[in-house]
């Protein structure tokens, strides 16, 4: 196993609890395939910086084994039961609710799907993604305490870098389709000039633009462009991602 893995073992063992390779591909909200890639080349850069915003492992420390383990100060009290919560070092996750991955056996098939969009048109099309049997599990839990409709949400896979280091490039997320009402701070999907994004909608007086977490990328204004909204983002595996960033 490259050196690399045995460190990201150890990591996600201290700070999440978690033990076994599928354990961590769900956390990591990436394939068992990849992870066993990892295991013979060693991690990617987006892998490292994703271990980094889940568990809180050092991205220098998973590449190098130089300087601590963990970043930023941890604190686990009597109330963590063991696990780390992304919350301490991920600024961008301040409020987020953790759901620790295989606590709930109660679940939810949602479909996942990819976005077929037009420019200029406020509806959306979707086609079918097989991976995982085409569906992602989440919790009832989130359903009932968020009073969703299951058979309007959606999962989608999140396309470039610009919601990093929230969302990397191929995370999964889950849409509420029947959301479609503009809430400053929020993430949504979208459809702008016929693409398919995830971005944060932010008022700013009178006028609505999407914001990127990743600072190399700039903010646009709607008014630029065609935009609609397919739906609100409510959920990554692992975390509720609903409440003002």
């Amino acid at each position: 196993m490259h050196i690399q893995m045995k460190r990201l073992y150890e990591a996600a063992e201290v700070l999440a609890g978690l033990k076994t390779q599928s354990e961590i591909a769900r956390a990591l909200n990436t394939s068992s395939q990849t992870v066993n890639n990892w295991e013979s080349r060693g991690m990617s850069k987006v892998g490292m910086l994703k271990a980094q915003s889940v568990f809180g492992c050092s991205a220098t420390w998973l590449e190098t084994g130089e300087g601590a383990m963990a970043v930023g100060p941890r604190s686990i009290s009597n109330d963590d039961e063991g696990g780390f919560s992304p919350q301490a070092t991920n600024p961008f996750l301040q409020g987020a609710k953790q759901v620790k991955v295989g606590e709930e056996r109660d679940t939810v098939p949602i479909r996942r799907v990819s976005l077929k969009l037009r420019a200029g048109i406020t509806g959306f099309e979707t086609e079918p993604e097989f991976e995982d049997g085409g569906v992602l599990e989440i919790p009832r839990t989130v359903i009932d305490q968020q009073q969703l409709i299951p058979h309007l949400l959606l999962a989608i896979r999140v396309h470039g870098r610009s919601m990093e280091p929230m969302l990397f490039e191929d995370d999964t997320v889950v849409i509420d389709t029947n959301d479609t009402e503009p809430t400053s701070k929020e993430l949504y999907a979208l459809n702008f000039n016929g693409e398919a994004c995830v971005k944060q909608l932010l008022l700013k007086g009178s006028e609505w633009f999407l914001h990127s977490l990743n600072p190399d990328f700039s903010q646009i204004n709607v008014r630029s462009g065609v935009c609609s909204i397919v739906g609100r983002v409510i959920y990554q595996p692992g975390r509720l991602l609903t409440g003002r960033l």
